[in-house]
């Protein structure tokens, strides 16, 4: 089996080359995914031989300018901290990039060792013009999954490298980044592929859930379903327009996969529904089956109503503060989780927290 694996590795790694300089490449040598990033960056004048390029970071990288950053990067928290905990470990790292490929979040321990990834941090940005093919990029441009092992990379630097991502989507169904992971080795893509998947769900429902000024419902066929990554959501207006559906809640409902929806009434979403039960929409309670046509119905809970834009105003101010400790180190909880995380090593929690060794040890006496 290894020797196979080692004759597919020098088999890609041979076309790549004669691609690299101009040759052409068979449809059954890399994925269409990955060949269309191939072409790519050989239009970029990357070349496989060549080093990475990664620009030097600013100063204050690790403080996120951007409001949408700091919002994507709060999202994808807990969610990553539990993809760590299942799959992280030496040599491997858990990222989260924006659809510019600007790292926002992380989690990683032992890319000192991996000078190949050791530049993957947050406030940097992964380009294929800079370093070719990875999965973030394919990720981004097809808006789907990728996966690129071994000599899938466009850069013979990433031979060794294993990295598999997911697509993250806001509330018009847009690409608003990826989730990664990658390390040198090896593992199971398919088992990864099925929890990065509910992962980015469950994420994306807390973007859903971040959207203040809208009622919120839940709406799934199954009721087990509800409270999980795979319940739909949808964002209701005062007026009772459908402001924003999940990507469950846009199949459930047969909407556009992408973009703005259409001018949609909680009313007209609901048209086959009984008039106690469109009434009932919007009210607090247990969840409760509604019609949608004579063959289909759906379980909706009404989650909440709208909220005050305060809370996210306040922390955005505070995470952007350049002399105070980043917010998630002020959470004493969150300290010893990332300090237990990276089984102790303080240097890199206060890379992962944003903050300096000082700091961090500060806050651990505290």
């Amino acid at each position: 089996m290894a020797a196979m694996v080692l004759e597919q590795q020098q088999v890609l790694a041979a076309a790549r080359q004669r691609f690299a300089e101009g040759g052409a490449l068979m449809d059954s040598v890399v994925s269409p995914p990955v060949q269309r990033s191939w072409e790519r960056s050989r239009q970029a004048g990357v070349q496989p031989r060549q080093e990475p390029y990664y620009a030097p970071l600013p100063a204050a990288a690790t403080r996120l300018d951007d409001p949408a950053d700091r919002r994507l990067a709060r999202c994808v928290r807990e969610d990553m901290d539990h993809l760590w905990a299942a799959f992280g470990g030496r040599q491997w790292t858990l990222f989260c990039v924006n659809a510019d490929g600007l790292v926002v979040a992380q989690r990683e321990h032992g890319l000192a060792d991996v000078p190949v990834l050791r530049p993957i941090q947050i406030g940097r940005r992964l380009r294929e013009i800079d370093i070719g093919t990875t999965a973030p990029a394919c990720s981004l441009a097809e808006d789907a999954p990728a996966l690129v092992r071994g000599n899938e990379h466009y850069l013979d630097r990433f031979a060794s490298v294993f990295c598999l991502s997911v697509p993250l989507h806001g509330l018009d169904g847009e690409v608003l980044g990826a989730l990664d992971i990658t390390g040198t080795g090896e593992r199971d893509a398919e088992l990864l592929h099925g929890y990065f998947r509910q992962a980015a769900l469950s994420a994306e429902n807390r973007l859903m859930q971040d959207h203040r000024p809208c009622h919120l419902l839940a709406v799934q066929h199954d009721t087990r379903w509800l409270h999980s990554p795979l319940q739909g959501l949808l964002a209701i207006e005062e007026d009772g327009r459908v402001r924003a559906a999940n990507r469950v809640a846009r199949r459930l409902f047969g909407l556009p996969r992408r973009g703005p929806l259409p001018v949609l009434t909680l009313g007209g979403l609901f048209a086959g529904a009984s008039i106690h039960q469109r009434r009932r929409l919007l009210q607090s309670g247990p969840a409760h089956r509604v019609r949608l046509d004579d063959d289909t119905a759906v379980h909706v809970h009404y989650l909440r109503g709208p909220l005050a834009p305060h809370a996210s105003v306040k922390l955005d101010v505070q995470h952007a503060n350049a002399t105070n400790a980043s917010l998630r180190a002020q959470n004493t909880q969150h300290v010893r989780e990332t300090v237990a995380a990276h089984q102790g090593n303080v240097s890199a929690a206060a890379r992962q927290l944003g903050i300096s060794r000082t700091t961090l040890y500060k806050l651990i006496r505290a």
